[in-house]
């Protein structure tokens, strides 16, 4: 994933208030906000049309298609994608299955944002190395 230009990502979030702030938020510390959608369907439906982001910020509990499921699905069909589950659901069952799943990392909802930036930061220094 090394890259002279901004890491892009998506932002999945059944709350449009969160996609919102968290896509400002984002874009405001140089990265490049490239998709958002309300449920693992909908990204779904737009990564078969749309240009592969780096990195995922993806809630849990969403209606349709839930993060638990989306992520096996990435996995499968973009397993060069990076995630981090973003969630109010900090229980370590979600975070262990997440894991298991292939999930890159997690980061409570109710975090201060800086532990996202970290977070990302830490998988695209993880990403360069390897």
């Amino acid at each position: 994933m090394k890259k002279d230009f901004p890491i892009t990502i998506a932002v999945v979030d059944d709350n449009a208030l969160i996609r919102e702030s968290v896509k400002f938020r984002l874009n405001s510390l140089g990265y490049n906000v490239v998709m958002e959608a309300e449920n693992g369907q909908e990204f779904l439906d737009k990564l078969h049309v749309n240009k592969m982001p780096d990195v995922c910020v993806l809630d849990i509990n969403m209606p349709v298609m839930d993060g638990l499921e989306t992520t096996i699905h990435l996995k499968k069909e973009w397993p060069a994608m990076k995630i981090i589950f973003f969630s109010m659901e900090d229980s370590s069952i979600y975070i262990n299955k997440g894991i298991q799943l292939g999930a890159d990392g997690f980061v409570a909802k109710d975090a201060p944002f800086q532990d996202l930036n970290n977070m990302l930061l830490s998988i695209i220094k993880q990403s360069q190395v390897a």
